[in-house]
């Protein structure tokens, strides 16, 4: 899968470079076709001009053909072709005595006709611009030929370039993909083995110790150990899913609604303790979304254990259904987020200072609110603070694009 995302991510810069190239190239190419039109324009011009100065038909310059119409008398120039001269613009040069500039075309030629009146005669010059338009046409295709050699050069060139630039990266996402690898391996069991002792310990202790306040007091110390037991181990997932996304599994239909309840179970024992309640709202008994069961299970952990954080007696879970979106909504009663901090509460180790609070210190919200705002944007949804109700509590929303329901027929 790496390899196939970099080849992909190398072959998207090198059509990139590509375009780049062959589109300066291209514009380079109509300048230069551009310019030397022109100039073949300008010395046409510049011949036709020059032409009718002259005195005689015989004096005309090569590829030149001159007509010099005299009261009545039209002397031509050799092997003048057929069609010329434009007898019709030397009359009505003759008539009006304005110069008249036509392109005639006879045969299979075409000539650029300049007509002009030179003292008391009419002059014509003719001049065969098909050589200067078959230099032209073989211009543009030698620009065209350019243009495509060089596209090609220059995409064979950036693929070779954008392949050996990915090399490291793929090389340092490799090592980061077998840190990850190693990292749960070597942590996963020793706190579960951490886990369960305290458990163990903590059974002993409440069925050996005869002082009532000791064994309470050794139950308490036993059940702060497990308590960070599971601190720690909401951490390590939290560190994994961060620097591995594609933890998250393959796609599938998630009920939201069974996400939330397992939510509550999970978080109730921890709840109990800080005597808070919680509670959940679902008017419907599923909500379908399409995701990775494990990823919005996070979504569902990360924000009930901010709202336990800082709630002072109430979580309030509510997942329902909104047009085409499932709305995951988490409140408490707590102080809420400070002021214009709220655009900020899904940064990475986002931390904010609140001078209302009773305790003052700054509040820390560690990688669970940002890796609530990863998951969702994965799968094209949102997240956002809302505006506390009555003035109080914080209150975070997800939505997310509801699953098509089907049709049972």
């Amino acid at each position: 899968m790496e390899d196939t995302e970099l080849r992909r991510a190398a072959l998207r810069l090198a059509v990139q470079f590509t375009a780049l190239t062959v589109v300066l190239l291209g514009l380079a190419g109509v300048l230069v076709y551009g310019l030397v039109s022109a100039q073949t324009r300008s010395a046409v011009e510049q011949t036709l001009i020059s032409a009718v100065e002259s005195d005689s038909p015989r004096e005309a310059p090569l590829d030149v053909f001159l007509a010099v119409y005299d009261d009545g008398r039209l002397a031509v120039s050799r092997n003048m072709p057929s069609g010329l001269p434009d007898e019709e613009a030397l009359a009505e040069v003759a008539r009006t005595g304005e110069s008249r500039r036509d392109t005639v075309t006879a045969g299979d030629r075409s000539y650029e006709v300049l007509t002009a009146r030179r003292g008391g005669d009419v002059v014509q010059a003719a001049v065969d611009t098909r050589e200067a338009t078959e230099q032209l046409r073989r211009l543009a295709l030698a620009l065209v030929v350019s243009v495509l050699a060089a596209g090609l050069a220059a995409g064979a060139l950036s693929a070779w370039a954008a392949r050996a630039a990915m090399r490291p990266m793929a090389e340092a996402l490799a090592l980061q993909r077998r840190f990850v690898a190693d990292a749960s391996h070597e942590l996963r069991t020793p706190l579960t083995l951490l886990s369960m002792r305290a458990q163990m310990l903590r059974r002993r202790l409440a069925a050996e110790t005869d002082a009532p306040k000791s064994r309470e007091a050794a139950v308490h110390a036993a059940d702060e150990v497990v308590d960070d037991t599971k601190v720690l181990n909401g951490i390590l997932e939290d560190l994994l899913m961060s620097a591995d996304p594609r933890q998250s599994g393959p796609l599938e239909e998630v009920n939201l609604v069974s996400l939330a309840g397992s939510t509550v179970n999970s978080l109730e024992p921890a709840a109990h303790r800080r005597g808070l309640t919680l509670e959940l709202e679902a008017p419907e008994p599923q909500v379908l979304v399409r995701g990775g069961q494990f990823a919005l299970q996070r979504v569902f952990t990360a924000l009930g254990a901010n709202a336990l954080d800082f709630a002072r007696s109430q979580v309030r879970f509510s997942v329902r259904k909104s047009g085409g979106e499932a709305v995951i909504r988490v409140s408490d009663d707590g102080p809420g987020f400070p002021p214009g901090f709220s655009r900020h509460a899904f940064e990475r180790f986002a931390s904010a200072r609140d001078r209302a609070e009773e305790t003052p210190g700054p509040r820390h919200y560690g990688l669970g609110l940002a890796l609530v705002a990863e998951i969702a944007a994965r799968y094209g949804g949102s997240v956002q603070a809302l505006p506390a109700v009555n003035g109080s509590g914080g209150v975070l929303e997800v939505r997310l694009p509801a699953a098509r329901e089907h049709s049972p027929f």
